[in-house]
């Protein structure tokens, strides 16, 4: 083994040991994997010429020189990724076509080394092992790897003109130093020493055994390509909560957490290289606090000025972070986001501040204007504060004029603020209301109390309408007299337009089912006629459940029909005196046969002289079908009552009682909703749960009340109201 082949293996080894040694100091970090790839790309090259120089063979020689090839095309791309790394340019580092200017002449080089003879035309031997014979483009790529190492130096040299941190101009003075070594060497051997004809062993890849020693005490003596952070752990600190800023002996920002981004608005990027004061503007300063070291490590700042100009109120603690032999190293800054607890405390300061300062505005003048900047700021608070809320708003004074309206009043009305303020209703585009509105905003002023004014149609300047409902309330002044007057309004448009489509729906739905239905009951009966007496016992119980069928087909479309006429508003009443005595035998009498079945008692009671009620015949009797209905249904034995009592107010009670099953607590506030029923697994039967939903439109629509009060595996009382004929 001569000589060369030692020097190779001894660069081999230099750069294998000093690459893997930066990289495990940061294996996150982009610097610290450039310049594992410039190491490797070394030790590649090293490895190369170490194969040459104990090669026997022409061919071997070449396999070896492809192998260092390989090192010394990328070596100089990685380099200048390296220095942009280093110089802390991640713009430019970030940039495709950097990266591609930078590696894919390499790669465009070594795929001509491996391919053909145009770097290397032949070998011959010599006394350092073989030797290459440059071909026509050896001499471009000797200069392509010098230019890469010149561009990398001169980006490192203009960052150590530039920055301003000490400790990162002695590392780039380190690297800089580093670099020279090869890139002289290699000038000298490869290109000087050439042109006079002077032949000797290409010494860049051996000076480069110098370099790792360079690096090595750089990365150990002053820490480069090694942050703070990862000697506290960088795990620990990106999954903090709290920001984290660690900055470096001259207080400059070396390392942030996502947090520190998620509270001042600024990228990573833009707070590296910054002091803190880019961010902490209230407090004693990172200069300050440097100075008085020896007296504390812990500094506090009291807002912090988020990017968006936003300032938010923080906690701050700092600390020292020192070799073992003293030497500061940096300092580890903590900024606890005071926000969500200091709101509540603010905001009621705030209001106490203003009531005080209101207060004492009646009698001194002076403390008026000592306090009308806080005014204002109060009231810019309740502004936006206003101005955020989603239902237009508007007040009005005395003269029914509007005073102030927010954003969302201007987007309904159409309108722009300035063209409502100062005016009325009837100044404005809806002024074919404005006599049904002033009403009612007089109300409030003259009664002292919320008003509640119904639905009105108005349309607004491109003349789409809209349904709208609005609350109003008075405002009151000190001296307890209504001042102004505030109004929400609920814009129900969208909701009338979906609740009509609704309507059409079911009415459409119904009317559909009923056009079938009535062929189908017709044809039924016609069956049922002729086949009267032909028919054995399953043939009869077919067409008995087919009528069942027919008919709870029946219900349900007539129960639709009923449920739009209600919800629409279209149900009208043929009030006259029902004598509720036959009106209960009418509804025993429908139901006699399941009860006589089911062997029931059905009892009625109604007192003597118990009025008439003034109903609509038609819909008591529904309103009896479905609860006694029900009380059949659900009932397995006993008695099923009804009674009607005499309240005495004007309204007469009717009551259906039953023994049945009950319904379960849970479930009382619910089964006068639409599709509910009351069942549990062990009290299921079958219905569409409308009928109750029903019952309770008539029975309000009559101006009484429905009721239930019922016990489980006791029974079940209905109860409601209409009302006595004459009272």
């Amino acid at each position: 083994m001569n000589a060369y082949a030692i020097m190779s293996l001894i660069a081999l080894c230099a750069n294998l040991a000093v690459g893997i040694y930066v990289l495990t100091r940061g294996p996150k970090n982009t610097i610290n994997r450039l310049f594992f790839a410039v190491m490797m790309s070394l030790a590649v090259w090293s490895a190369g010429e170490f194969a040459m120089r104990l090669s026997k063979t022409e061919i071997s020689a070449m396999w070896g020189s492809r192998v260092a090839a390989t090192g010394w095309c990328l070596v100089g791309g990685f380099f200048v990724l390296f220095a942009l790394a280093f110089s802390e340019n991640m713009k430019a580092l970030r940039d495709r076509r950097v990266q591609v200017a930078c590696l894919l002449p390499g790669v465009v080089l070594l795929a001509l080394t491996w391919s053909t003879h145009t770097i290397f035309r032949s070998f011959t031997r010599s006394y350092w092992g073989f030797e290459e014979v440059a071909g026509t483009l050896r001499l471009p790529s000797k200069l392509f790897v010098v230019i890469m190492f010149v561009i990398g130096g001169v980006i490192l040299l203009k960052f150590w003109r530039t920055t301003p941190s000490r400790y990162k101009r002695v590392g780039a003075g380190y690297v800089l130093i580093a670099l020279t070594i090869p890139l002289v060497a290699g000038v000298v051997t490869d290109l000087i020493l050439p042109v006079f004809g002077v032949r000797t062993v290409e010494l860049p890849m051996f000076a480069s055994t110098l370099c790792a020693p360079v690096i090595a005490y750089a990365v150990v003596s002053v820490g480069i390509m090694t942050t703070i952070a990862g000697r506290l752990g960088a795990t620990i600190i990106t999954r903090m909560n709290d920001a984290v800023f660690v900055t470096d002996a001259e207080g400059l920002i070396e390392t942030v957490n996502p947090a520190s981004a998620r509270l001042t608005g600024y990228d990573s990027d833009e707070l590296l290289g910054n002091k803190m004061d880019i961010v902490f503007t209230a407090g004693p300063s990172p200069d300050k606090l440097a100075t008085d070291r020896e007296q504390s490590d812990v500094g506090r700042w009291n807002l912090c000025a988020r990017r968006d100009g936003d300032m938010v109120p923080v906690t701050v603690s700092s600390s020292e972070v020192r070799r073992k032999s003293g030497k500061l190293l940096g300092e580890v800054t903590v900024a606890h986001d005071m926000r969500e607890a200091l709101r509540l405390m603010q905001a009621e300061h705030e209001v106490k501040m203003a009531t005080a300062r209101v207060a004492a505005e009646r009698d001194r003048s002076e403390v008026l204007k000592a306090s009308e900047e806080e005014v204002r700021k109060l009231s810019r608070f309740l502004e936006s504060v206003i101005e955020n809320i989603a239902e237009p708003l508007f007040i009005m004074d005395g003269t029914l004029r509007y005073v102030y309206v927010n954003d969302a009043f201007s987007t309904l009305t159409g309108c722009e603020k300035d063209e409502i303020i100062g005016r009325g209703d009837g100044e404005l585009h809806w002024e074919e209301h404005a006599e049904l509105l002033t009403d009612f905003k007089r109300r409030v002023f003259d009664g002292a109390e919320p008003v509640d004014m119904p639905e009105v149609n108005f349309c607004d300047l491109e003349g789409a309408i809209h349904v709208t409902r609005t609350v109003m309330a008075p405002m009151r002044n000190a001296e307890g007299d209504v001042e102004y007057l505030v109004g929400i309004i609920n814009d129900m448009t969208e909701q009338k337009r979906l609740e009509s489509a609704r309507l059409d729906f079911i009415r459409i739905a119904a009317h559909e089912l009923r056009t079938p239905l009535t062929s189908l009951k017709l044809g039924f009966d016609i069956l049922a006629r002729e086949t009267r007496g032909a028919l054995n016992d399953e043939q009869q119980r077919s067409l008995d459940i087919l009528s069942l069928s027919i008919e709870r087909l029946s219900r349900l479309s007539r129960n639709l029909l009923d449920l739009a006429s209600m919800d629409a508003g279209l149900i009208t009443l043929n009030l006259q005196e029902v004598e509720l005595e036959s009106m209960f035998a009418e509804a025993a009498a429908v139901f006699s046969s399941e009860v006589a079945k089911k062997g029931l008692q059905m009892r009625i009671v109604v007192p003597p002289g118990t009025r008439p009620v003034r109903a609509d015949a038609s819909r008591l009797s529904q309103v009896l079908y479905n609860l006694v209905s029900n009380a059949v249904k659900y009932t397995d034995e006993g008695s099923i009552t009804l009674t009607a009592a005499d309240g005495g107010d004007g309204m007469l009670q009717i009551s259906v009682t039953d023994t049945g099953t009950g319904i379960p607590a849970s479930q009382k506030d619910a089964i006068f909703t639409r599709f509910v029923k009351a069942q549990s697994a062990e009290t299921a039967r079958e219905g569409t749960g409308l009928g109750l939903s029903i019952t309770k439109a008539i029975v309000e629509a009559h101006g009484g009340v429905i009721k239930v009060s019922s016990r489980l595996g006791v029974g079940s009382t209905f109860s409601f109201t209409v009302p006595a004929a004459g009272g």
